[in-house]
């Protein structure tokens, strides 16, 4: 669908979802996708937990002043700084201590922060993060246990690889060529509804163009028939056919392309990158993924970040942001200070952040507390796509979430595991997974305005303020509970910041007067609004599984 040709966004009807299922299942993994719900029958995608060998993350401290190389252990026995640990070490033979991140060497990482202000020393302490290596049948726990007694130890916990995602419930596969469904991304529309993607497109840049889109996590399918002319560049880590439903999802909502061919992305224009927490050793590791993507990136880049961490003592609700784990929080810092925009999935655990506290009882989540610590990435909770949003139940929410994006009923490009069809399509990708890449989007777009018409991008401070702003957002149905932010309204945004039309004679939308049958949807109607249709307070054709 060209975006610059007259016919853009318009509503429908779409009445083959019926109820919404319960939360994530409560098995133990440290990192997880953003959780993608599929409505069906109540039925809901969860995620499958396979068996793995628990990682322990251990940080020493700078005094420790260590080498930074593989098989650590060896140096320290040599040294003999600490007979504590020399102790442990003799205990567990087998050990090994090899670096946390390899993707880069020790140089390279001192250099990401050599000309940032004050990342000299984030880029330091990333230096002083290893991974311990055991045989399986030893007692992690015990081990860890052991080791945060030696007095070289700054921290140290369990980390386990993030579980794989079920296979979806069966979606239908389309032939876009019937029926383009670009009708379907309600997402797009005016406020309330939506971002109003089109409105951002009637500017200069507002496509996305010369700005670049990074997600990381597990997989994706480049050949997807709305994506294959993106030339997507893998940066980094392996791409895993098992799990590329997920990120070829993500994928649609940001850089479907302008094409004639299903839906079309926020930011189709914008160069696409991604990175996998399936590194090119083998092993997962999240913190290694993004330092690797923030040496790939530019300032003003746009780094999305689709996964969750679990963390000890949450029970059921067990899914907190990815930047809880020392080490993911510290390369997170150290991109937002080369001016990489981090785009942060909210996780879908249902807990107020404000009331979490980490392993030394700090409120780092909170804002309003002493403890808070700012990871300089824009956090994203999830609500009803139906106005007025509610704020979606499994949606971590407190002072910490900046804005929010749809975490239902989201139309975008879609595929199964270990398959290769690629005109695959889903209307029910969800959960705080569908949320996230909407604002990584309208990110996208604006900078590509401010790149295309004043030369220069926002910074991450910047462009969170610019996106949470109240006075330019769609607030949730209550504000003061919900504690998400708000939907970012591109064409108050835009006009806010001085930003008007230069690609037409305005920017309208023009919609068609007419209805059609939604083949692929058991025969439902999509309706599409008059051209002076209000869509305030709710008034779109959008029509939403109940």
């Amino acid at each position: 669908m060209k975006i610059f040709k007259g016919i853009l966004v318009s509503s429908i009807a779409l009445t083959a979802f019926n109820g919404v299922g319960g939360l994530l299942p409560s098995e133990k993994s440290e990192v997880a996708y953003a959780a993608t719900y599929n409505y069906s029958n109540k039925q809901l995608n969860s995620i499958v937990h396979k068996q793995v060998t628990k990682q322990l993350i251990l940080k020493f401290k700078n005094e420790a002043n260590l080498p930074y190389q593989d098989g650590i252990e060896k140096f320290i026995k040599e040294e003999k700084q600490d007979p504590e640990l020399i102790r442990i070490l003799a205990e567990y033979p087998n050990v090994t201590i090899n670096r946390l991140f390899s993707s880069l060497n020790p140089k390279e990482i001192k250099n990401l922060g050599k000309e940032i202000k004050d990342s000299d020393h984030i880029s330091s302490n990333l230096l002083n993060y290893y991974i311990v290596e055991t045989q399986d049948d030893i007692d992690v726990q015990a081990l860890l246990t052991k080791i945060e007694k030696s007095s070289l130890v700054e921290t140290a916990y369990l980390q386990e690889e993030e579980a794989p995602p079920e296979e979806r419930l069966p979606n239908l596969s389309v032939n876009p060529y019937d029926e383009p469904r670009l009708t379907r991304q309600g997402y797009l529309e005016p406020a309330p509804l939506g971002i109003n993607a089109p409105y951002a497109w009637s500017i200069k840049g507002g496509d996305g163009k010369g700005t670049t889109f990074v997600d990381m996590e597990y997989g994706w399918l480049f050949s997807h028939e709305d994506l294959v002319n993106q030339k997507i560049e893998l940066i980094s880590g392996q791409n895993k056919s098992e799990h590329h439903d997920h990120g070829t999802s993500v994928l649609g909502i940001v850089s479907a392309e302008d094409n004639n061919i299903g839906g079309i992305g926020i930011a189709p224009k914008a160069k696409v990158k991604v990175v996998s927490q399936i590194r090119d050793n083998g092993n997962y590791n999240t913190a290694d993924a993004i330092l690797s993507a923030v040496n790939n990136m530019q300032a003003g880049d746009i780094l999305l970040l689709e996964a969750q961490a679990t963390y000890d003592g949450y029970g059921d609700k067990n899914y907190l942001p990815v930047e809880v784990k020392p080490d993911i929080f510290d390369a997170i810092r150290l991109g937002a200070n080369k001016g990489i925009i981090i785009i942060e999935a909210g996780a879908n655990g249902g807990n107020d952040l404000d009331q979490f506290r980490d392993r030394n009882g700090k409120q780092v989540l909170n804002r309003n507390s002493p403890d808070f610590k700012d990871s300089g990435a824009i956090m994203v909770g999830a609500a009803s796509a139906r106005v007025p949003h509610k704020r979606s139940y499994f949606s971590n929410y407190g002072s910490r979430v900046d804005v929010y994006g749809w975490g239902n009923a989201v139309d975008t490009t879609d595929a199964k595991p270990s398959e290769f069809i690629t005109n695959l399509y889903t209307s029910s990708f969800a959960g705080t997974s569908s949320a996230s890449p909407i604002i990584a989007g309208a990110a996208a777009s604006i900078q590509g305005i401010a790149k295309n018409n004043k030369g220069k991008v926002y910074t991450p401070s910047q462009l969170r303020d610019i996106l949470s702003d109240p006075s330019t957002g769609t607030k949730s149905n209550d504000p003061i509970s919900d504690k998400i932010g708000v939907l970012p309204d591109l064409k108050a945004i835009l006009s806010k910041l001085g930003f008007s039309p230069n690609l037409g004679n305005d920017s309208s939308i023009v919609f068609p007067e007419e209805q059609e049958i939604n083949k692929g949807n058991g025969g439902s109607t999509i309706t599409f609004p008059k051209e002076d249709s209000d869509n305030s307070e709710g008034n779109s054709n959008f029509i939403f599984p109940e």
